[in-house]
C-alpha cells in the first residue's frame, strides 16, 4: 500500500527520485535550530537520505513510514511515522517532522501532523500516537497542540548533544479515545 494524504494545500506523498537533490541540499544547509546540518561529505548521511527516498510511501522494514510534505506542488519537508515492535506494544507510533526553512511558520506542520495522525488511527488502527521535541522548540510544540496532541510531561536529559548537557524534551500524545471523541488538546 502506498500512502498519499491531502488537506488544505498540503500533500503527504512518497518521495520521487527527483526529490533527492532538494532534500540533500536542505539537510546540509539547515536542519532547524535544534539540529546541526549534515556535512556535504557525510556519505553515511547521504546514503540514509537516499534509502529514505527510495523506500518512502510504504512501511520500510515494517518500522518506518517516510513521506514527503508537499505544499502547492513544492517540496516542503518530510514526516515520519515510526513503530518499534521491540520497544513498544503494537499500536504505538512515534512521529517526526522536518520542514524546510521557507515553509516553517505557516501552519504546514500542523496540517501534516493532522494528516499522518488521522491515517495512523483510521488505517493502521493506532491506539496511541506520540511525538517529542526539544523543550525550547516552541514552534513544534504549538504545531503539536494545534494538531490535538496533549502535553504529557518533560523527559529530563533526553537528547544527547556533543560537548553540552543533554537536552530536556517534552512528550505529546493522542490516544484512540481522543481521536474518536475529537478531543482538543489540553495541557496538564
Amino acid at each position: 500500500m502506498t500512502v498519499r494524504l491531502h488537506a488544505g494545500g498540503v500533500t503527504l506523498r512518497p518521495f520521487v527520485p527527483e526529490d533527492f537533490a532538494t532534500v540533500w541540499a536542505e539537510e546540509t544547509r539547515d536542519r532547524g535550530a535544534f539540529e546541526s546540518p549534515w556535512a556535504l561529505d557525510d556519505e553515511r548521511a547521504r546514503e540514509r537520505v537516499q534509502v529514505r527516498i527510495e523506500q518512502s510511501g510504504s512501511w520500510r522494514q515494517e518500522r518506518v513510514l517516510d513521506l514527503a510534505v508537499e505544499v502547492d506542488g513544492a517540496l516542503a519537508g518530510d514526516v515520519q511515522a515510526r513503530r518499534d515492535k521491540d520497544y513498544a506494544p503494537p499500536g504505538i507510533y512515534d512521529l517526526g517532522i522536518g520542514l524546510f526553512g521557507d515553509h516553517r511558520g505557516h501552519g504546514i506542520g500542523t496540517t501534516a501532523l493532522e494528516l499522518i495522525t488521522g491515517f495512523l488511527f483510521d488505517e493502521e488502527r493506532a491506539i496511541r500516537v506520540q511525538l517529542s521535541t526539544d523543550v525550547d522548540n516552541h514552534a513544534m510544540r504549538r504545531a503539536a497542540e494545534k494538531a490535538g496532541f496533549t502535553l504529557e510531561g518533560v523527559m529530563r536529559g533526553f537528547w544527547h548533544v556533543p560537548e553540552q548537557a543533554a537536552r530536556d524534551y517534552v512528550l505529546y500524545a493522542r490516544t484512540r479515545a481522543d481521536h474518536e471523541a475529537g478531543i482538543v488538546a489540553t495541557t496538564p
